[in-house]
């Protein structure tokens, strides 16, 4: 086999392991988007049903724990 077949070789076992992560790449894809999209209806998720001011509401947000400056 010549360096030429070899090298042709590696670069479609590359080629073929890439069209598996771009395949992987949009399952992930996807299946965020649909959590993303079943969060936006839950009005218990904070920021995400259309209310971003709900989401300061976090009492236990580890900057309260601090008092103010000045």
């Amino acid at each position: 086999m010549s360096e030429h077949e070899r090298r042709a070789d590696e670069v479609e076992r590359e080629l073929d392991e890439m069209g598996e992560h771009s395949e992987q790449l949009e399952g992930d894809i996807g299946d965020v988007r649909e959590d993303w999209e079943r969060k936006k209806r839950d009005s218990g998720v904070p920021g995400a049903a259309g209310a971003p001011e709900r989401a300061d509401d976090d009492q236990d947000a580890p900057e309260q724990d601090y008092p103010a400056k000045g």
